[in-house]
């Protein structure tokens, strides 16, 4: 660990160093004309590093033909200049120095026939960093291609998974997830399912914040993770069509086609995706429980075998009504069936060479998962200032159903039951039902930015949980574990965000406020826990622009996790016989003070050096019966939690045909409060580090590898093992620009395990687990019908309808 720290260190140094001898910048100017030496307007300019082929920046042209890119720092380039109804245009390399730089005229050919593609050399970098967000572009990733989204977002900087497959960012939970920056109102495995069949396919990029504005949700104690799926904005009828064949230690495959078509104002688009997958998950699971001197063993070896088939569509219409109204209507589904099969065997004696009884585990499950939502969103141009005014409707359903059938025997360790075979079923079906509606509002305001807006949002969960056991050669219900639970909860919001610029300065200020309202009810216990508050949510932003390549941002915001319906409720989920989850209605929202501190360098090296203080912190609570041996786990308020952490997101090119992107985040974590009848006061440091990288190795053979991985840490009770993953990808475009082939191994030396040990005093267990990880991907792309790019002059104004929409 010593040795990575002083090579992060080094590293630091020796990109301050390089930033302060390429502090001077210099404009690039220049003039593109048609071959009748007449100006071509909005014409798309691309400053290109002569030495990667990678996009630098960018400008339009104006009535006159002229360009003129501001600050660009020292370095060998060439201007690449492309519009529609002309031939690509290039100009020659040239060196930049301090001293602003005419790049001669660049003169366009016109072109004879249709342009079947126009395509920039370059491209954008695998990460960047654009309005204080970390952007990872995997819409050509072979990483990606054949994957799901949860597999592609947990790659995204700074961004891991626990044992559970919970999102976690900064080493931390409590993560928004967001599409399309829609709130998705799902977490823990409802989030894990619904990203596992969505394809990785129809995922343009990953955007990941820790910062907050007024605008934004308060939900979310630790950042946000928003998901920007693919939109095609070329005129006329085009679409791809992708085919993935996957085996593990099973067979897997996906297929999707997408489908677009624009005419004038009106454009229509659609997807359609399916999954079949097969993963067999192996786990050890060993466990101690102490009593009056004497202890009792568990020794459990577990295998789990799922199934997963899902259907993933969207379609929608846009329609330009007017020169400043824009209107969006979209409907996305997801159906899911997933069957598993757990066969476990639990050694049990007073030490772990010593067996007394087995007690064997056979539990066969079928579960239903259903998504279905609509979206209305209409933008209103106020006025060519800037000004205008978006309404925004989306409803949302999901249906879930989980059947399971357990199976229990235990045995003597020298054949035959001690007692008779016990079986029991479960059947729980979970309905949620959303509506979400928001008003926005921009106005240019005394040389800034005035945001405002209202939000509102009604969520109800009903969970009916029926459970019975086989007595006497019938079914009846299982007293005390039968459970109906209902929870609704609506939020109330309103904003107001200011922005404005001054000199090198620029300042963001705000403050959101929400009211809350939530019911759980238990229909069984016939008890209810209500709540009704109202908090208010500042939000701040300082930038300081030393130069363009030196950018320093402080941020401050306050935030908000409520506890997932699932966490309140007062019933116990059961894993097996003697292992089960446990709601706790008690449970309150925590609340997280935020700060961070980024600097941008030379518009590539990001560093963010942040402390969240999270108050009431939500975490995983442990118990367990000594009499029964039974142990459960649930939720409590622990009194404070404080996580600081640096991250430094450093892309570096070796040559012409090699770049990469390295992250790396140090993180101190520390839980101080009450917990499991305990008082816990536990803290550690560790480092999470993920090196990307791609390798062009001709016009048509790329390579890419990704490294990642974590040391050891302390997260709550729970000391986490340190692991390291590398995964493989071959990419191959074949002549026609079409259509490719992209061959990809993920987890080549099956190292991607999650070793947890507990050891907090009575608590006293070893989890051993591995995901079917290491998998061989072969998938193949076709695109098809009109593939010429449509470049058009676009202002900023519609960047945010783009991640809305």
């Amino acid at each position: 660990m010593g040795r990575v720290i002083v090579l992060i260190v080094a590293t630091m140094v020796m990109l301050f160093n390089q930033a302060l001898a390429k502090s001077q910048d210099a404009d690039i100017k220049g003039r593109v004309v048609n071959q009748d030496n007449q100006p071509v307007a909005s014409a798309s300019v691309y400053l290109m590093s002569s030495s990667s082929n990678v996009l630098i920046k960018t400008a339009l042209t104006d009535q006159d033909g002229n360009y003129i890119i501001l600050k660009a720092p020292k370095g060998n380039y060439y201007i690449q200049v492309s519009s529609v109804g002309f031939a690509n245009g290039k100009s020659a390399n040239f060196d930049l120095g301090e001293s602003a730089y005419n790049v001669p005229e660049i003169k366009l050919a016109a072109a004879n026939q249709a342009i079947e593609t126009v395509t920039v050399r370059g491209q954008a970098p695998m990460v960047q960093n654009k309005d204080g967000k970390l952007i990872l572009n995997v819409e050509n990733s072979t990483l990606a291609a054949g994957n799901n989204a949860l597999e592609v977002v947990k790659r995204a900087p700074g961004v891991s998974v626990d044992k559970d497959d919970n999102l976690q960012l900064m080493g931390q939970q409590g993560v928004t997830v967001t599409i399309d920056g829609r709130q998705t109102f799902m977490t823990g495995e409802q989030l894990a399912t619904f990203l596992k069949s969505t394809d990785a396919a129809q995922i343009k990029s990953v955007e990941v914040t820790t910062t907050r504005q007024a605008k934004d949700d308060a939900e979310g104690a630790v950042g946000t993770i928003n998901i920007v799926l693919k939109k095609n904005n070329t005129e006329g009828f085009n679409g791809s069509f992708v085919a993935s064949a996957a085996h593990g230690n099973h067979f897997r495959g996906n297929s999707s086609l997408n489908l677009n078509y624009k005419k004038n104002n009106t454009t229509l688009f659609g997807s359609y995706a399916y999954t079949d997958n097969k993963r067999e998950t192996e786990l050890n699971l060993e466990r101690t429980i102490a009593n009056n001197g004497k202890s009792t063993v568990f020794d459990q070896q577990a295998g789990l075998i799922e199934r997963e088939k899902n259907h993933n569509y969207r379609f929608g219409i846009e329609q330009k009504t007017s020169e400043k109204n824009t209107m969006l209507v979209q409907f996305t589904g997801n159906n899911n069936e997933e069957d598993g099969d757990n066969l476990s065997a639990s050694y049990i004696g007073p030490s772990l060479n010593v067996t007394d009884s087995i007690m064997r585990a056979n539990s066969y499950s079928l579960a239903k998962f259903n998504r279905y939502s609509a979206n209305f969103n209409n933008e209103y141009k106020i006025d060519t200032m800037g000004s205008k005014l978006t309404f925004d409707f989306d409803w949302s359903m999901f249906r879930t159903k989980s059947d399971v059938d357990y199976f229990y025997t235990t045995e003597n360790p020298t054949g035959g039951l001690l007692r008779p075979e016990e079986r029991e079923r479960s059947s729980m079906p979970v309905d949620i039902d959303i509506y979400v509606s928001k008003l926005d509002y921009v106005k240019p305001f005394k040389k800034g930015k005035l945001e405002a807006g209202l939000k509102y949002s009604n969520v109800k969960s009903d969970n009916d949980l029926g459970f019975e056991r086989f007595v006497g050669g019938q079914w009846e219900d299982y007293e005390g574990r039968p459970n109906h639970f209902v929870y609704t909860e609506q939020v109330s919001a309103g904003y107001v965000d200011y922005s404005t610029e001054f000199g090198k300065w620029t300042a963001k200020a705000g403050v959101r406020a929400e009211y809350t309202i939530s019911d759980g009810h238990s229909i069984t216990k016939d008890s209810r826990v209500k709540r009704d508050y109202l908090d208010f949510f500042p939000s701040a932003n300082l930038g300081y622009n030393i130069s363009p390549n030196h950018i320093l941002t402080l941020s401050y915001a306050r935030k908000i996790s409520r506890p997932n319906y699932r966490f309140l409720n007062p019933f116990r989920y059961y894993i097996d016989k003697l292992t089960f989850q446990e709601g706790n209605p008690y449970v309150n929202p925590q609340y997280t003070h935020g700060f961070s501190l980024n600097y941008t360098l030379m518009q590539m090296f990001n560093f963010t050096l942040g402390t969240d203080i999270t108050n009431d912190a939500m975490v995983e609570s442990m118990g367990q019966n000594k009499e029964t041996n039974e142990t459960w786990i649930t939720r409590d308020n622990l009194a404070k939690s404080v996580t600081s952490y640096l991250n430094m997101n450093i892309p570096y090119r070796v040559g012409k045909f090699w770049s990469m992107n390295n992250n790396f985040t140090g993180i101190y974590m520390h839980f101080k409060g009450p917990i499991a009848g305990y008082y816990a006061d536990l803290g550690s440091f560790f480092i999470q580090a993920n090196s990307m990288h791609t390798f062009k190795l001709s016009n048509q053979f790329s390579a890419e590898a990704n490294i990642n991985g974590n040391t050891p840490f302390i997260y709550n009770v729970y000391k986490i093992s340190g692991r390291i993953n590398l995964d493989l990808g071959l990419n191959y475009n074949f002549k026609d620009q079409k259509s490719s082939l992209k061959l990809a191994v993920s987890d080549v030396f099956r190292s991607n395990r999650n070793n947890v040990d507990t050891d907090f005093e009575e608590f006293n267990s070893k989890i051993r687990q591995y995901n079917d990880n290491q998998t061989v991907r072969l998938t193949y792309t076709y695109k098809f019908g009109n593939l010429k790019q449509q470049i058009r002059r676009r202002d900023s104004s519609n960047e945010e309808k783009e991640r809305a929409n």
